[in-house]
């Protein structure tokens, strides 16, 4: 049972909970939270808390939860031990958008399939209104968002159904998907760049790496092999707290292979960036390649190309994991260089299948084993007869 108490100008709300200590023993603590001077307020939040601990208690949905708390317990609970900073600001952008756009939506139990819906058609015709294009891809971003919204909602005993499977993406087609580059289309993005978006697309293309990845990379992250013989030269991918900067998740930590074609020139590069900075990419005002001027330049560059819309930067992953399945890589080896999470996201994203090139199985099966040819079918045939005839006159001459 929670209380208020005031302490200074200030109202707390305290209540006991059921803790373990060192031993293990069950001891009762009493939590307090500084609320507000307002003694109203205070009771409100106080009412808000018993109610919660009543419906976990009772395993039944709470009510009256404030829509703006109920977000904030979603991103403290969920998103902060989850997701990256970015992320996090792409989730509260959304969020605004959302209060602003459905401002009748006040308590987390009018949050459900139908406000969803509402708030993707209203943003919709605002854009259209406006003359402003939007793709497909980023409406199905904002709805995969709020469909985990609802997801943890419901979970957590804010929603009294699971929305989830209530909410569809827009369908995509083909041409909205990005694919990998041809050989033609890589040898014009080679011949008509230079540093540092040359190196870029050598670390998309040819080692896999994400463009937040290629935009943190440090010279320290290369390690150069002391015995060519026995050792590979690799980038390593790691966090990177002192920049701010976090891989996409767990598994995304890895170490890259350099590509032999690209050693050299990789090298070359890297003396010349240890001398100047840290970064192993810089402008031209020796600054860290940016995230805006990398897409930018990239989508002057496609254009002046004239390359077709399907492709992008990130067509360099798409590449990358094609290939290794082209050469005889399977899907797993594939998923580890990519730093994917799942096998089902590189097979079903970056590797680029083939019509009936499933029939290719039949080349991979090689059980060794005997088959007997033709002379040796024939004589085993006779064998045989010659069995058949005599058994047969036997049985004849014990029957007379």
């Amino acid at each position: 049972m929670a209380f208020i108490y005031k302490r200074g100008k200030i109202y707390y709300v305290a209540f006991r909970v059921t803790a373990l200590d060192k031993n293990g023993k069950k001891i009762r603590k009493q939590v307090s939270e500084a609320v507000s001077p307002e003694k109203i307020v205070a009771e409100e939040y106080r009412a808000r808390k018993t109610i919660s601990a009543f419906s976990e208690k009772r395993n039944i949905v709470k009510k009256h939860v404030p829509i703006q708390e109920f977000y904030n317990e979603y991103r403290k609970n969920h998103s902060i031990k989850s997701k990256r900073e970015s992320t996090i600001k792409r989730d509260d952008l959304l969020w605004e958008h959302f209060k602003k756009i459905c401002p009748e939506v006040k308590y987390a139990e009018q949050f459900n399939d139908s406000t969803v819906n509402n708030f993707i058609n209203k943003k919709l015709q605002t854009v259209k209104r406006n003359g402003q294009k939007i793709r497909k891809a980023s409406i199905n971003r904002d709805i995969s968002t709020l469909k985990a919204i609802l997801r943890w909602g419901y979970k957590h005993k804010y929603l009294d159904s699971n929305f989830y499977d209530l909410i569809d993406k827009f369908y995509e087609d083909d041409s909205q998907k990005k694919r990998p580059f041809t050989n033609d289309e890589i040898q014009k993005i080679i011949d008509n760049t230079s540093y540092p978006q040359k190196e870029a697309h050598i670390l998309s293309i040819w080692h896999g790496m994400r463009a937040g990845e290629i935009r943190a990379l440090e010279c320290s992250d290369f390690v150069w092999a002391k015995n060519p013989q026995d050792e590979r030269d690799y980038i390593k991918i790691r966090n990177k707290p002192h920049l701010n900067k976090f891989v996409k998740n767990n598994s995304s930590q890895r170490d890259v292979p350099i590509h032999p074609m690209w050693k050299q020139h990789l090298f070359n590069v890297w003396l010349k960036a240890k001398k100047k900075s840290n970064f192993f990419l810089l402008t031209h005002l020796n600054e860290p390649l940016s995230k805006g001027g990398l897409s930018s330049y990239t989508r002057r560059l496609f254009t002046k190309l004239q390359l077709p819309k399907e492709v992008s930067f990130h067509s360099g992953r798409h590449t990358y994991a094609t290939r290794i399945k082209d050469g005889g890589g399977s899907i797993y080896i594939a998923s580890k260089s990519l730093g994917h999470s799942s096998t089902i996201i590189t097979e079903s994203v970056y590797t680029e299948f083939k019509p009936h090139e499933h029939f290719n199985v039949v080349d991979f099966i090689n059980i060794p084993i005997k088959t007997k040819n033709k002379a040796s079918r024939m004589k085993e045939q006779d064998k045989k007869n010659t069995y058949d005839n005599n058994y047969k006159t036997d049985n004849k001459a014990l029957k007379e």
